[in-house]
């Protein structure tokens, strides 16, 4: 059973913003509304998705940093990689 729409959000759009709305709803098969919420709504979890990712506590920040700063040595793991890599090229 669908949830039931509680919530209404208005819209004030120049004519030209709503023919081209209209226009990919038509070529969607979706009204004008489902194409709105679906295409709000995708772009929503994007942005959210990018900010949580690019978000960092004080310590994490400062840790990345760290490295960047002072690199640690190479282990024998990266320096296997490494010589695979090279004999790709």
């Amino acid at each position: 059973m669908p949830a039931l729409k509680k919530q209404r959000i208005d819209l004030r759009l120049t004519d030209d913003d709503k023919n081209l709305i209209e226009e990919a709803a038509a070529m969607t098969n979706q009204t004008i509304t489902q194409f709105m919420v679906n295409s709000a709504s995708e772009r929503a979890a994007e942005v959210i998705e990018q900010h949580r990712r690019l978000i960092l506590n004080e310590d994490s920040w400062d840790r990345v940093m760290d490295a960047l700063d002072n690199p640690p040595e190479p282990n024998d793991r990266l320096k296997r990689a490494a010589k695979r890599l090279q004999n790709m090229e």
